[in-house]
């Protein structure tokens, strides 16, 4: 009798979610990340297509902070990332990129870790070497 009692409760619980449920709401929300998906796709995708990978000047970023903004391409998480990029003979500039990273490579986003990188022409074109020795 008491499993039965459990399944109509059960029951009672989920038509109650869902008449309160605003699904508009949840489907802007959804609209919303992936806009935000999209313009982090098409920021990497501008990095990936620039000349930066073949001919940007080699330097080393520091790691200020990384966090994962709950988007994953194929598996792989997207990853927000504060450096502090050192060029040879420059001042430290402070930056922000947005990169889908492996999984092999989250150990190397600890603070304070030490990230090859090129830099484009740009303060803020900058890539992440993960294949350069770091």
């Amino acid at each position: 009798m008491g499993f039965l009692k459990d399944i109509s409760n059960l029951n009672k619980m989920g038509k109650e979610m869902h008449k309160n449920s605003d699904t508009g709401a949840r489907l802007g929300d959804m609209q919303a990340k992936m806009e935000q998906a999209n313009a982090s796709m098409a920021g990497m995708a501008a990095r990936a297509s620039s000349t930066t990978a073949l001919h940007g000047t080699p330097a080393t970023a520091t790691v200020i902070a990384a966090r994962q903004t709950g988007q994953y391409i194929n598996m792989q998480p997207m990853v927000s990332i504060d450096l502090l990029v050192l060029m040879p003979g420059g001042m430290p500039s402070p930056v922000t990129i947005t990169e889908v990273v492996a999984p092999l490579h989250l150990a190397r986003l600890q603070a304070g870790s030490q990230l090859p990188v090129k830099v484009g022409t740009t303060p803020d074109d900058v890539m992440v070497d993960w294949l350069g020795v770091g």
